[in-house]
């Protein structure tokens, strides 16, 4: 059964309170910040990519290749690094030089859109909590097929999309993560027409402006540099 936006955006916002978010992660004490490798060596970086699933990928960083890195909060050595390519992986500190004056590249989830093209097709599984519980649960039978369209400028999928922001638990936790992830694949002039409704560019707005997405700590100057329709429509210029 879905809701109308109003309560799903209602709900969505009452879910992503900063209080349950600060207990759930830690990342966001350290800042994400553009960086080089330290040194003229090339750095084999062994990593993952957002949807990706369990494949690892190799990937070669060369002297002055710019890339975001984020130091760990529990750790004095490690530093997780995001390729231009959508590829992420750990390196060593050592090796990381920051550039804290440039701003911050834009993070790339073409894998994710890949991914959702396979599994549209596929039979949803218990495994797959987020897609089974929205198809046995809340109506949305395709999950993934719904991420595809809403990406893709289908306001009807892009409603459906929202009419999920009150399912809880870890399928809740799934599809939040999400929410990130639609902004980048659909872009920002897709993503812009999709805000419609007042309601839907409210409950977008408090989301944006009050949490965190790893490994982005600060949303909205973020959204401001590399969806600017999309900032216009939520916050005004």
């Amino acid at each position: 059964m879905n809701r109308k936006l109003n309560h799903a955006f209602a709900s969505l916002v009452l879910m992503y309170s900063a209080t349950a978010w600060s207990q759930a992660v830690d990342w966001r004490d350290k800042e994400a910040t553009m960086a080089t490798l330290n040194g003229q060596d090339e750095y084999q970086l062994s990593g993952s990519a957002e949807c990706g699933g369990e494949a690892t990928f190799e990937a070669t960083i060369k002297p002055g290749e710019r890339f975001i890195a984020r130091e760990f909060t529990n750790s004095e050595k490690d530093w997780e690094v995001y390729l231009k390519s959508g590829i992420s992986g750990t390196i060593p500190g050592n090796r990381i030089r920051v550039l804290p004056d440039e701003p911050l590249a834009k993070l790339n989830y073409e894998s994710c859109k890949k991914e959702w093209r396979k599994l549209q097709s596929k039979q949803i599984t218990r495994t797959d909590v987020v897609a089974y519980s929205a198809k046995k649960y809340h109506g949305v039978p395709n999950y993934y097929k719904t991420l595809v369209q809403a990406s893709e400028g289908d306001a009807k999928a892009f409603a459906q999309f929202n009419s999920l922001s009150h399912m809880d638990g870890e399928a809740g936790e799934g599809h939040e993560e999400t929410i990130w992830i639609l902004l980048h694949v659909a872009g920002d002039e897709t993503f812009a027409k999709l805000l419609q409704s007042s309601q839907v560019r409210k409950g977008y707005a408090a989301v944006f402006s009050s949490e965190s997405f790893l490994p982005i700590s600060k949303p909205k100057p973020y959204i401001k540099l590399h969806f600017p329709k999309t900032y216009a429509l939520l916050y005004g210029k």
